[in-house]
């Protein structure tokens, strides 16, 4: 890709629609519904989009905010917003409405394109966060114009001057379990990065379950410089996932780790001819050993990990050659660092840790964030000296060079009389060796004596009873020690999740911490035992 960062810099948007794109031709770029865009179409509709940005006064300096589900002009909006050199902030649907005002708060945006078909309530939330934009619906029967009227009639020249990758720049709302949103500023080098070393180096045709106006939309941004289709589902479930392996020729897809459960989970995918995957991404949650085994028995050798944060687009990988180590030594594992980034475990003061140490896991590169917009003490305190990432989680490297993940920092459980620590996944792999057990989270939850103590939310298949001393015995088997036993135990049907489909610990922890917030996150004072 030519161009730099720089200001004369040509930017990666530029790149693809003048050339990228147009080579295409007639090959399917975006599968929707009824929908079937050609690279042409793809490249003239971005084009036309970017026309009608400018001639709408948004352009550098501005910002152009999107709540939109998936459809096929949605995967326009971020190319055509970057050729304008207007900002582009994508809104997740289906968030609260304090979410939404908290990233206005940081970011605030001229213009506001919202999705005709989302819930009335997300429209309302998203429409009230940012009461100065000008609004513009995507589709025709939303409250404000359409954009794509606009988009019709705008005529771009042919030789059009874009703006430069020094004007490039994206703000993404964290979807962390934190319960905390921020706004985090990428740029150029980002966009570069990825398209120089993108997930899918051939083309394929891509399913997306996630969110393509959100951070999904930005792994499959590399798929289309290769040439791929992405085929788009409205939402996530496992039926219109079997539904389109059935009916469209889709060789990759990528899918978070409880997504995959289910999948894994539903009688009919045993009669979908799954033999045309030569990829099945993962990531963005922990999975466990026992299901990722049953993921690669069902797809065969094409998984595919990456391990990365909405701050950092890509940190480590575990290839499919990788899955197949020694009996499964490595399923635990998140892979090894990018060749473009520099990733490693550090202590509490920002030094490194050696093999086998538990510690941070610290990054610094060309796929890490710009900063919190203009929430500098969260941007201070994300960082050690010499631009050293700190992503939350906790981990150690092997001597080859794999990382492992423990657990969030603010996720381990600090209990028992000896003060233990726990790190809540290796818990839930050991419940998941049951074969009754489709899935588990392990919290903290209040104890009077020791703090903390660990407390299991457990998923059984369908029809299925689990004794509690079975659950025990899978714990101790794999771990040995009874500090590791859950004191109690919750059956639901299915975990909660956040919108972009995590597993919501937030939400699983809250009925159990009101009034107790001070011994949740390492506070472990413990009021004394009463006197027998």
């Amino acid at each position: 890709m030519g161009g730099s960062d720089g200001v004369a810099g040509r930017s990666y948007a530029a790149w693809l629609v003048d050339e990228v794109f147009p080579g295409f031709g007639a090959r399917e770029a975006v599968v929707y519904r009824d929908v079937r865009m050609t690279y042409t179409e793809l490249a003239e509709t971005i084009r036309r989009m970017a026309t009608a940005f400018r001639s709408l006064g948004l352009g550098p300096g501005t910002t152009i905010a999107l709540a939109s589900g998936n459809r096929a002009e949605a995967v326009c909006v971020p190319f055509a917003a970057h050729l304008a050199g207007a900002r582009f902030l994508p809104m997740p649907v289906d968030r609260g409405p304090a979410e939404y005002a908290s990233v206005a708060a940081n970011a605030p945006a001229d213009a506001l394109i919202v999705d005709d078909r989302i819930s009335e309530t997300c429209a309302d939330a998203v429409t009230s966060a940012f009461p100065g934009a000008r609004l513009w619906s995507l589709g025709s029967g939303g409250p404000a114009p359409d954009l794509m009227d606009a988009v019709r009639r705008a005529r771009p020249a042919d030789d059009a001057e874009w703006a430069d990758a020094g004007q490039v720049e994206t703000v993404l709302c964290s979807g962390g379990t934190t319960g905390l949103t921020k706004s985090i500023l990428h740029r150029h080098r980002m966009y570069r990065t990825i398209l120089a070393h993108p997930f899918l180096p051939e083309p394929v045709r891509l399913l997306v379950t996630s969110q393509v106006a959100h951070v999904g939309g930005l792994y499959a941004l590399t798929s289309l410089a290769q040439g791929s289709t992405l085929t788009l589902l409205d939402r996530f479930t496992p039926e219109a996932v079997i539904e389109a392996l059935k009916n469209e020729p889709i060789t990759a897809m990528m899918l978070m780790p409880p997504m995959l459960y289910r999948l894994l989970d539903h009688p009919a995918l045993a009669g979908v001819d799954c033999s045309r995957l030569r990829r099945v991404m993962y990531g963005a949650s922990p999975i466990t050993p026992d299901r990722l085994q049953q993921a690669l028995d069902r797809f065969g050798p094409v998984l595919w990990q990456l391990y990365a944060q909405t701050e950092a687009f890509g940190l480590t990988a575990l290839d499919s050659p990788d899955h197949l180590v020694g009996n499964g030594r490595l399923l635990r594992s998140v892979g090894r660092a990018f060749p473009d980034m520099e990733t490693d475990v550090r202590d509490d003061q920002g030094r490194t840790l050696p093999p086998g140490e538990v510690g941070e896991i610290c990054a610094r590169g060309p796929r890490v964030m710009e900063c919190y917009l203009n929430q500098p003490e969260a941007t201070a305190a994300a960082f050690h000296p010499g631009g050293w990432l700190r992503t939350g989680d906790l981990g150690y490297r092997d001597e080859e060079g794999y990382f492992f993940l423990m657990d969030r920092r603010n996720d381990v459980i600090i209990t028992g009389e000896a003060g233990s620590t726990i790190y809540s996944p290796l818990v839930e792999n050991a419940l998941t060796t049951h074969p009754a057990v489709r899935a588990a989270a392990v919290i903290p939850v209040p104890h009077p004596f020791y703090g903390q103590a660990v407390h299991a939310v457990v998923v059984t298949a369908p029809g299925t009873r689990v004794e509690l001393d079975e659950l025990r015995k899978c714990v101790l088997n794999e771990l040995e020690r009874p500090v590791y036993l859950p004191a109690s135990f919750e059956f639901v049907d299915a975990l909660p999740l956040t919108p972009i489909g995590k597993v919501d610990k937030t939400a699983l922890r809250t009925p159990y911490w009101a009034g107790h917030q001070g011994l949740l996150h390492g506070d472990t004072t413990a009021r004394p035992e009463p006197a027998s």
